[in-house]
This record gives structure tokens, sequence and C-alpha cells, in this order.
């Protein structure tokens, strides 16, 4: 019986923790039903309740798109995709990486074999 509550405690300061960081990670703007801070308040003061009400009423769902990004979205196939997008010269006066760059290379390779 002893254990019982220790797992009830152990699993109760669990989710407690998780809720508390996910409230307080969660962006503002997509917390529902209550101001972000009264949802802190709200776990940190009815730890057994609070926790579990915010999982299920206060927590953003993964599904929540707002309606403007939903109505332009547009799914994107590997049709759409123009091969010759990939190989457009950047702006830079520099290589992207330095495998691009062949003075880099050059200097590595001196580096490996100094006796050529």
């Amino acid at each position: 019986m002893v254990w019982l509550a220790g797992l009830i405690t152990l699993l109760t300061i669990v989710v407690w923790v998780y809720a508390f960081f996910d409230a307080l990670t969660s962006p503002a703007a997509e917390v529902r039903n209550l101001p972000k801070v009264l949802w802190l308040v709200v776990i940190v003061l009815f730890t057994p309740v609070g926790p579990l009400l915010w999982l299920f009423l206060g927590r953003p769902r993964d599904g929540d798109v707002p309606e403007a990004t939903a109505s332009d979205a547009r799914s994107v196939s590997a049709e759409d995709l123009d091969p010759s997008d990939f190989q457009q010269a950047a702006d830079r006066d520099r290589p992207l990486g330095p495998d691009d760059d062949p003075e880099f290379l050059r200097r590595l390779n001196r580096r490996i074999n100094p006796e050529e």
C-alpha cells in the first residue's frame, strides 16, 4: 500500500513538472481558455487538478492552424519543384561551405601532404 502512495506521488510530481514547463514554454498567443500567467498560477496553486486542467483545457493543440495560413497554404509535390531552383548561384562572394571553396581545398591538401 505504501508503494501505491509513492507511485501516485511520483506520478503527480512528474505531471506537475511537465505541465508547468509546458505552460511556461508555450507561446502566449496559442494558450487556450485563460491567459498564460493565469494558467501558471492554476498549475502551481491547484497541484493535483491544475496540471490536468492545463493538459486538457489550456494546452495549445497541435492541429490548431490560424485560419489565414490554412487558406493560403498549398501542398507542394515533387512535380512542382524545378531543379534549376537548387542550382542558382548564391548572392555571396564566398561559397556556402568549405567543400565548395577551391582555395580551402588547396590549403587543406597542402596541410595533409606537405611534400607535394
